[in-house]
């Protein structure tokens, strides 16, 4: 029995010390998971932070500070006054390349660069016209079907439109609106033309004329000049810069 405490102590004793060892080692551990545990919670903040949601609306772009009125279609015609003959009539290559322009906005049946062109430029055969005709850039064009003499009547407003976007003031002539017996039909000038004549020129810009919302004539009571029925001149950039402006 004397020897047992001795024993015991030898059997006992080194366990103690290796469990307070062990104990020892999972301090530091503890520490480093909770130290490495906290160096994460910064990056969970910001991921969280990043991806919170906004009531703020997502800013659209700002509109130019220098809106224009140019509708779809303006192209300056070429300045070549080649004349050229077309259904008979004389017209100026830049006539005609403005009424092909026409032609393709337009997309209707009625062929103006053709069989539609009842009265060219450079002529004086027809009194009626008051000499608008004489110089260059002046047309008239039919808006009867071919072969057919109906009016195309759905056709008018868009080749009127069609027409303007190209350069042109043009108006409808009704049927006997010039004189008794004059057909329907479409005048236009061709807005810039260098060759236009004087009478040409005053319904561009004359106390009657286009860019002052009248229909180039004034033939009604007191000379009083014909409102503008289809809606007033359209302006493009190259007419501007030509000079011209809106005179209503």
């Amino acid at each position: 029995m004397k020897n047992s405490r001795p024993i015991w102590i030898v059997i006992w004793l080194p366990l103690a010390l290796l469990l307070m060892g062990c104990l020892g080692l999972m301090r530091p551990i503890a520490r480093t998971e909770t130290k490495d545990a906290a160096s994460f919670t910064p990056i969970f903040l910001v991921t969280d932070t990043q991806t919170s949601p906004t009531l703020t609306p997502t800013p659209t772009v700002a509109p130019s500070a220098t809106p224009t009125l140019e509708p779809l279609g303006c192209l300056k015609p070429p300045e070549d006054y080649t004349r050229v003959e077309v259904n008979g009539w004389i017209l100026s290559q830049r006539t005609l390349a403005m009424l092909a322009h026409a032609q393709e906005l337009y997309g209707g049946e009625q062929e103006i660069t053709d069989y539609a062109i009842t009265q060219g430029s450079y002529t004086a055969s027809e009194s009626a016209s008051f000499g608008t005709h004489s110089g260059g850039g002046a047309i008239d064009l039919s808006v009867l079907r071919r072969d057919a003499y109906t009016v195309l009547w759905d056709d008018v407003e868009p080749l009127l439109r069609a027409l303007r976007t190209a350069g042109f003031a043009a108006w409808l002539r009704e049927p006997d609106e010039l004189y008794a017996g004059s057909p329907i039909h479409i005048h236009a000038i061709a807005i810039g033309d260098q060759e236009l004549s004087t009478a040409a020129e005053e319904q561009l810009t004359g106390e009657a004329g286009y860019f002052r919302g009248y229909s180039g004539l004034s033939l009604t009571v007191n000379s009083v000049p014909t409102p503008d029925r289809y809606g007033g001149p359209i302006f493009c950039q190259w007419m501007i810069d030509l000079g011209y402006r809106d005179l209503r």
